[in-house]
């Protein structure tokens, strides 16, 4: 589970790549989440075998994100359900190192 992976999110404003880190400590989760050029970290999700949950914010200029994330991971995928303030999200990433 441990490692970086690459995201291309869809929006109105056009695609958007982002990176997630994920780090894990026995059964607690750390890392940040890249995106429009700000690194928001997070501390203490949870990992129960292939699966996580976290949340956390990501400051995004003038607003800030706040998100619940559930998710598996799948050889080199990463799949996230995530909820927010802006709407509720399927992402997939990829494994890139």
């Amino acid at each position: 589970m441990d490692g970086l992976y690459e995201f291309n999110i869809k929006s109105p404003m056009g695609n958007i790549k982002a990176l997630v880190k994920l780090i894990t400590s026995g059964a607690i989760l750390s890392g940040y989440v890249d995106v429009m050029g700000k690194r928001n970290e997070f501390n203490n999700g949870v990992v129960n075998g292939n699966n996580l949950s976290l949340k956390g914010k990501i400051a995004a200029g003038m607003m800030n994100i706040q998100y619940t994330i559930v998710g598996n991971v799948q050889g080199d995928v990463l799949n996230l359900a995530a909820q927010t303030n802006m709407g509720n999200f399927n992402l997939q990433g990829k494994k890139i190192s």
